[in-house]
């Protein structure tokens, strides 16, 4: 009986064939219209605009090569655009180098001296400073960092005057705005990757003789080497086309061994806010793309030959 009951109250084969393909076109459709209507359509246009040329103030739609010649003969002189991509790369390299060495023990640490249940909740405390927008914890840090800021004002009132910290407008400051933005997301993936070891192995490390540091370095760490990876990659990617720390903290520009060559991000900043030219900055913009894909490509690359040497 109530299995007739059962049978009457299902759908038939072919409505639930519909419904399905409903559900499917929803699930498929809706993300794909976003990521055309919001990603892809705009990134085409800003590829055809890098094409597109200038004439007494109005942009003509016509097919040129004219903006990407211009940057390729200011490529090292006049504009010397490469000398800012050079110095991009060069900020986003060592602020990724830092951002691993720092959040690594933190994720250590996680995985190896929090109690498990109480993980998540460290986690979540770690990821805390996103609860904030990006652009107030720049500017909380320009207030600390600044010349009468809260450090020197602290450093000037325990007697310590002659201390004072002069690094807002460098890229130091730069770099530690980056910090402060791409810890909690790495935490978060190195935390993951350590948590994956298998415990088996650093318990046999330990049994056979070897120190915490020994099987760290021979077990934990190259087993986590595509963690470390991703994570440089992250890192180095935010940081070439980040621009509100560049600006904000780091003046976009600073001493390095490079020189005082402004960071690239903010020379297509400044090229949008001072230049009617805007298929030229478009041009600029689609030559940071370029290098953040190769980027992308060479982080991709040395992932995928950890994971075969991992094998």
């Amino acid at each position: 009986m109530s299995a007739v009951a059962l049978g009457a109250a299902a759908p038939p084969a072919g409505r639930r064939r519909s419904g399905g393909g409903l559900v499917y076109i929803v699930a498929i459709g809706l993300p794909a219209a976003f990521f055309v209507a919001f990603f892809l359509g705009p990134l085409l246009y800003l590829v055809l605009l890098g094409f597109w040329r200038v004439e007494n103030f109005s942009i003509v739609t016509s097919f040129s090569f004219g903006n990407y010649r211009d940057i390729a003969a200011n490529f090292w002189r006049g504009s010397s655009y490469g000398l800012a991509i050079a110095q991009t790369l060069y900020v986003a390299a060592t602020t990724a180098i830092l951002a691993v060495a720092l959040t690594y023990p933190m994720a250590l640490a996680i995985v190896f001296s929090v109690p498990e249940r109480w993980q998540r909740l460290v986690i979540l405390l770690s990821v805390a400073p996103f609860w904030t927008s990006y652009i107030l914890r720049v500017y909380a840090w320009q207030v600390l960092l600044a010349r009468r800021g809260v450090v020197n004002g602290a450093l000037a009132y325990i007697g310590l005057g002659d201390w004072q910290v002069n690094i807002l407008y460098t890229q130091i400051a730069t770099r530690i705005g980056l910090l402060h933005f791409l810890a909690p997301i790495l935490v978060i993936i190195l935390y993951v990757s350590i948590r994956n070891v298998d415990p088996t192995l650093i318990e046999a490390s330990r049994q056979i003789g070897a120190t915490r540091i020994q099987t760290l370095g021979r077990v934990i760490l190259p087993m986590t080497r595509t963690g470390v990876i991703l994570s440089l990659s992250f890192a180095a990617l935010v940081a070439c086309g980040d621009v509100l720390s560049g600006s904000i903290l780091g003046g976009g520009a600073g001493d390095s061994a490079l020189g005082k060559a402004p960071l690239f991000a903010n020379m297509i900043v400044r090229a949008y806010a001072s230049s009617t030219n805007l298929p030229h900055t478009a041009a600029l913009a689609i030559v940071l793309i370029l290098v953040m894909i190769a980027l992308l490509l060479i982080g991709f690359a040395a992932s995928e030959r950890t994971k075969i040497v991992t094998k």
